[in-house]
């Protein structure tokens, strides 16, 4: 991975809102929904996931048009434009529950492609309650019209709910037999994958037959790391053995902490990647929730003799306490999609983000249904310390109530520093129009001094070889937005 840029001072940093639930769009669609689950830079534009869990506009909450009150995605143009809706996922899709950007380099047949395809990806599953099937789909963004194509990842029986709910989608190619797949978590359905396909609209080929499963509970994460593929199940990491016959092993147990695990909760949330700072491998980052006594208790794994060393780094209800003075944290439920990287302007520190939500008591703080009403996250820093600051600023008592952010995303934008932040969550109360976006703007700051990420993928990568053996290789540099650059290597 390469860096590029310098930084200036930042004068100021300033936290705009960018999205209010309950208006119209340009085209007269509702732009409503009780949370913004997913943000998502991709190719210039951000992209927005929203849910209408317990949101009044939603049939099965009181609502009266079953044409609105599903899953969106919204998108934004630029910093002075409007949100619009860019894809409703259909009747009975209530929140589209993973939305990312992937990026395909070979067909379906292992061959590499001429250029890598970059893609957003959404999915979700729908239920039929007259034929009582569900229906789990994904839905990728055809970028040169502004439409999406679907393909079907499985349909079974009832129940639904968390049995199909898709929490993380994953990009990989198995090291034996060289195939490049997209592995989705399908509740305690399993891990199906699909491969490629550019005739298909929504150019994925589904296995519509579980790789491994069915699991007792949900997974919430499935992540890269050191060139194995992993997942989380309740208390459980996960590591696939590649191969024509693929399996998986567990590598680590959270079960000796001794925990019951609710499975609406999860267990292992926000799996991630990281550099292990005690050693030149990667390491894993996660927040340990198990239950209705969660308190947000943050893990480091490493890599030991085959296995991961478990690292106590910090635990979140601790955190909270001394930010919200006064305050007992009986319950704190975070991580929802992963730890977010970013460079911070001001420190030149690389931090990871982290949103959460806290059912507190106590200290006068203002609370919504017992969660204090504000928005707090958590930052990490390379040392491994934890600050929390609060979005916007301390809540007010006329505020909206914010309770949780879920996501957040560098500015896609050229000419802005910022990041956005989003969310909510309805925990089972009454949530109408409650989804939000806030951005903290660092102002004043060049755009040529705004650091810029990017990757090298190239034909060779692929294949496993060093591109040093091979002239007029293709090389091409995906930047954290999608857009790619094409060089060729000259021996």
């Amino acid at each position: 991975m390469l860096i590029t840029g310098a930084f200036s001072f930042v004068q100021s940093q300033v936290w705009v809102k960018t999205f209010t639930a309950g208006g119209y769009d340009s085209n007269n669609q509702l732009l409503g929904g009780s949370e913004v689950l997913q943000l998502i830079s991709h190719k210039k534009m951000l992209f927005a996931s929203v849910g209408y869990w317990q949101d009044d506009n939603n049939i099965w909450y009181g609502g009266s048009n079953n044409s609105i009150g599903w899953g969106q995605i919204n998108s934004l143009d630029n910093p002075s434009a409007i949100w619009k809706e860019d894809l409703s996922l259909g009747a009975s899709y209530l929140r589209p529950e993973i939305l990312k950007q992937i990026i395909f380099t070979k067909d379906q047949f292992g061959n590499a492609l001429s250029y890598p395809d970059t893609v957003l990806i959404c999915a979700g599953y729908s239920p039929n309650y007259i034929t009582s099937q569900v229906t789990v789909k994904s839905f990728v963004r055809n970028d040169v019209n502004g439409t999406w194509g679907e393909s079907q990842i499985v349909q079974g029986l009832f129940p639904a709910g968390e049995n199909y709910s898709i929490r993380d989608i994953e990009m990989y190619v198995d090291q034996q037999t060289g195939f490049e797949y997209v592995f989705a978590t399908v509740g305690t359905q399993g891990i199906y994958k699909g491969k490629y396909n550019s005739a298909n609209p929504g150019k994925i080929d589904w296995i519509s037959i579980a790789e491994f499963g069915p699991l007792s509970i949900r997974p919430l994460g499935i992540e890269l790391a050191n060139g194995k593929l992993y997942f989380s199940s309740g208390s459980k990491l996960y590591r696939r053995i590649d191969g024509v016959s693929p399996s998986y092993v567990i590598d680590h147990d959270f079960s000796d902490l001794g925990a019951t695990i609710n499975s609406a909760v999860g267990g292992i949330r926000g799996l991630t990647t990281i550099d292990n700072p005690n050693g030149t491998d990667e390491a894993f980052l996660l927040m340990w929730c198990p239950n209705g006594q969660s308190q947000g208790v943050i893990y480091r794994l490493e890599p030991d003799n085959g296995g991961f060393n478990r690292i106590y780094e910090t635990k979140l209800s601790l955190l909270i306490e001394n930010f919200l003075v006064g305050s007992n944290a009986s319950y704190v439920l975070g991580a929802y999609n992963e730890f977010y990287k970013y460079i911070d302007p001001v420190s030149n520190d690389t931090l990871y983000l982290l949103g959460f939500e806290a059912n507190i008591a106590g200290g006068g703080h203002l609370t919504w249904n017992g969660y204090y009403k504000g928005a707090l996250f958590a930052k990490r820093y390379t040392a491994g310390q934890y600050s929390i600051e609060e979005i916007n600023g301390t809540i007010g008592l006329n505020d909206n109530a914010l309770v949780a952010n879920r996501c957040y995303v560098k500015s896609p934008f050229l000419n802005e520093n910022a990041l956005y932040f989003g969310g909510f969550d309805p925990n089972s109360n009454s949530s109408t129009n409650m989804a939000w976006v806030f951005k903290k703007d660092y102002q004043n700051t060049s755009v040529s001094e705004i650091p810029t990420i990017k990757r090298a993928v190239s034909i060779v990568d692929i294949l496993g070889r060093d591109t040093k053996e091979i002239k007029n290789t293709p090389l091409f540099y995906i930047f954290d937005d999608g857009t790619v650059e094409k060089k060729i290597i000259i021996e």
